[in-house]
C-alpha cells in the first residue's frame, strides 16, 4: 500500500490505482496457496520444501518475466549476467488487460518484495473492446467481431489506426465498423492521403518532380517544435488516441496551409520561386510529420517515406526548421495511398455485388495463397506430420441432452467447444450405459473435424470419445481435468501440427489410421501409439478401463 501511494506512477491509469487502494483499505490481505499436491508434473517446489508439492502453473510461469531478460543473472551462470538484456529490469511498464490487475499490481510485486527484487515502474491497465453499443462481447448475445474477419476486409494499417484513436486512454472501447469506416475515410483518406497526393503532384508540375532549391517559408506550415513536444508528451502518458489526434490535426493544418496559399492560383513566371516555396514547405511538413505516423499506421508512413525518397530518422533529429529533404531528391506520386471505403447504403445494387464478388475472388486468393505456404512448409519439414495431429480433437461441455426419439441407444447433444456460432449437435451411443442426469453438464473430448453425418434423422456434427472394454460390455467417457478449458485443443508433447479439413480427413481417411492406436493406458488414461493425451490442465483419461480401444 506504502508503495502505491509513493508512487503515483505505480499504477495506470488513475482510476485503477484508485480501485486497487480502496480494496486494499477495505479488505484484509489473505494467504495464498503457490503450490498444490494434486498432480506429479511442473516445476517441483525448491530447496527441499515437500517433494509432494508442485507449484502452480500461474506461479512458475511470472520468472519469465524475470528469466526473459536475464534479470537475476542466472541464465548462463557461467557466463555471467547479460548485460544488454538485464538493463531491461525493471521493466518500464508492463501492459495488461484490466481484468489481471490485481494480479499484477498486488500479488506480482509482493512475489517480488519477498525476494528482494526491483518492482515494475509502471503497470498500465488497458480496458476491454466491446460491441458498438458498449456491450461486452458473448457467444451467446451473437455480438461477437473476430479481428481475423477485420483484417481478411481492411487493410491492417486502417484497423490499427482505428483501434489506437477510438479507444479512450485506459478505457473502453465501443467497436463500431461504421466508425471504423468513417474514420477510415475523413482521417486517412480525406486528410492524410489527400495531402500526400496533392503535394506530390504540384511537385511534379511545378518542380519537375524533385526537392526544389529555394529558401524556407516565412512562416513555415506548423510549428513542429510544439506539435512534437504535445505528441511525445501524450505517447510518453500512454495516451495513444491523443498522440493520433495531434499528429491528425498537424496533417490538417498543412492542409489549410496549401489551400491557403494555392500556388496555383500565382500564376507566371514572376511566381515562380513562390510556388516552389510552397511546394517545398508542405512535401517538408508531410515528411516531419510523418514520423508521428509510424507506431500506427507503419505501411502508410513507409510508402510516404519511399514517395519522397527520403528514409525516416529518429524523431529527435529531425530539423524543427523543416528543412530535412535533401534538394534533388525525385518524388513519386505513385498511387493514392488510401481508398475511400463504402457502406453497402452509399453503393448502388450492381456496386454491392461487383464489390462482394471481387471480395469473394480475394478471400479466395488469399485461401489459395496460405495453403500453398502451408504445403510448402509441411515439405520442406518432410511431409511427416504425426497423424494425430491432423485431428481436430478439442474439449467439450454437454449444455443439453436428450432421448433420440427415433433410435434406443442414441442421445442427443448440444456440446459447447468453444465455437462463435455456439453449441455443437452431436449423437452418442451411450444410452445402455449413461443415464441423462450423468450426461448432463459432462466434461467430454470431441473430435470436430469429422464430415456432419445423419443418424437416424438426427444430423451430428462431430464424436464424443469413449473408452470401450474388449467384450463391449462396459463404455467409460474420456475425460479432460474438470479445470480444463472449454475449446482447448488437446495434445502430446512432442507432437505438433495443423488439424486437416473435414474433407482432408475423410479423403485420407485419418481417422480411421489414428484410432488404431488410440487406447487407455495405465490408470485409464488416454494415450494415442503409448503417448499420454493431455490439457493445460492435465491428462485426459477414461475411468476405470485399462487397456480399452477408444473411439
Amino acid at each position: 500500500v506504502q508503495h502505491i501511494k509513493d508512487n503515483p506512477e505505480f499504477i495506470r491509469p488513475e482510476q485503477h490505482r484508485n480501485q486497487i487502494l480502496a480494496r486494499l483499505s477495505d479488505d484484509r490481505l489473505r494467504d495464498l496457496s503457490i503450490s498444490r499436491t494434486s498432480f506429479d508434473w511442473g516445476i517441483p517446489v525448491p530447496e527441499g520444501f515437500d517433494d509432494k508439492h508442485g507449484m502452480y502453473v500461474w506461479f512458475d510461469a511470472l520468472s519469465n518475466y524475470l528469466t526473459g531478460v536475464d534479470a537475476l543473472g542466472a541464465n548462463e551462470p557461467d557466463a555471467g549476467p547479460n548485460v544488454d538484456l538485464a538493463k531491461y529490469w525493471p521493466a518500464d511498464v508492463h501492459i495488461i488487460g484490466k481484468d489481471i490487475l490485481w494480479f499484477h499490481t498486488v500479488i506480482w510485486p509482493t512475489i517480488l518484495m519477498s525476494a528482494g527484487l526491483s518492482l515494475p515502474k509502471t503497470v498500465f491497465a488497458h480496458g476491454f473492446v466491446n460491441d458498438k453499443e458498449g456491450k461486452k462481447m458473448s457467444k451467446s448475445l451473437g455480438n461477437v467481431v473476430d479481428p481475423h474477419d477485420m483484417l481478411d476486409k481492411y487493410p491492417v494499417d486502417i484497423f490499427r489506426w482505428y483501434l489506437c484513436k477510438e479507444a479512450p486512454y485506459g478505457g473502453e472501447l465501443s467497436f463500431s465498423e461504421d466508425s471504423l469506416r468513417d474514420m477510415h475515410n475523413a482521417d486517412l483518406c480525406d486528410t492524410l492521403g489527400n495531402l500526400v497526393h496533392r503535394g506530390t503532384n504540384l511537385c511534379k508540375k511545378y518542380c519537375g518532380g524533385i526537392i526544389a532549391d529555394v529558401p524556407a517559408p516565412p512562416s513555415p506550415p506548423i510549428d513542429f517544435v510544439k506539435v512534437r513536444e504535445s505528441y511525445q508528451a501524450k505517447m510518453d502518458n500512454f495516451e495513444l488516441e491523443g498522440g493520433a489526434a495531434i499528429a491528425m490535426q498537424a496533417f490538417r493544418d498543412v492542409n489549410g496551409y496549401l489551400t491557403e496559399e494555392a500556388p496555383w492560383l500565382k500564376k507566371g513566371d514572376e511566381f515562380e520561386e513562390e510556388r516552389k516555396i510552397v511546394v517545398r514547405a508542405t512535401l517538408e511538413a508531410i515528411y516531419a510529420l510523418s514520423h508521428l505516423l509510424i507506431p500506427f499506421i507503419p505501411a502508410g508512413a513507409t510508402k510516404i517515406f519511399q514517395k519522397l525518397n527520403t528514409f525516416p530518422k529518429s524523431i529527435a533529429d529531425i530539423s524543427t526548421d523543416l528543412r530535412n529533404l535533401e534538394t534533388g531528391a525525385k518524388v513519386e506520386i505513385g498511387d493514392v495511398l488510401f481508398k475511400k471505403i463504402m457502406s453497402d447504403e452509399e453503393l448502388s445494387a450492381a456496386d454491392v455485388k461487383k464489390k462482394k464478388n471481387e471480395d469473394y475472388a480475394e478471400a479466395q486468393r488469399r485461401k489459395k495463397e496460405k495453403k500453398a505456404a502451408q504445403n510448402a512448409k509441411s515439405k520442406e519439414a518432410g511431409g511427416d506430420q504425426p497423424d494425430f495431429t491432423k485431428v481436430d480433437i478439442r474439449v467439450g461441455k454437454i449444455m443439453k441432452v436428450w432421448h433420440h426419439p427415433e433410435a434406443d441407444k442414441l442421445f442427443c447433444e448440444e456440446i459447447d467447444i468453444g465455437e462463435e456460432g455456439g453449441p455443437r449437435q452431436i449423437a452418442s451411443g451411450l444410452r445402455a450405459n449413461y443415464e441423462l442426469s450423468d450426461m448432463q453438464d459432462k466434461m467430454v473430448l470431441v473430435v470436430c473435424n469429422l464430415k456432419a453425418s445423419k443418424m437416424v434423422g438426427f444430423e451430428s456434427q462431430g464424436m464424443v470419445l469413449a473408452a470401450k472394454s474388449e467384450d463391449g460390455t462396459k463404455v467409460e467417457l474420456v475425460t479432460p481435468p474438470e479445470d480444463a478449458a472449454i475449446g482447448e485443443r488437446v495434445y502430446i508433447e512432442g507432437l505438433s501440427g495443423d488439424p486437416f479439413s473435414s474433407t482432408q480427413m475423410k479423403k485420407k481417411k485419418v481417422w480411421d489410421k489414428v484410432a488404431k492406436n488410440l487406447k487407455t493406458g495405465e490408470g485409464g488414461v488416454a494415450t494415442w501409439d503409448g503417448k499420454e493425451i493431455k490439457t493445460a490442465a492435465g491428462i485426459c483419461s477414461a475411468a476405470t478401463l485399462v487397456g480399452a480401444p477408444i473411439s
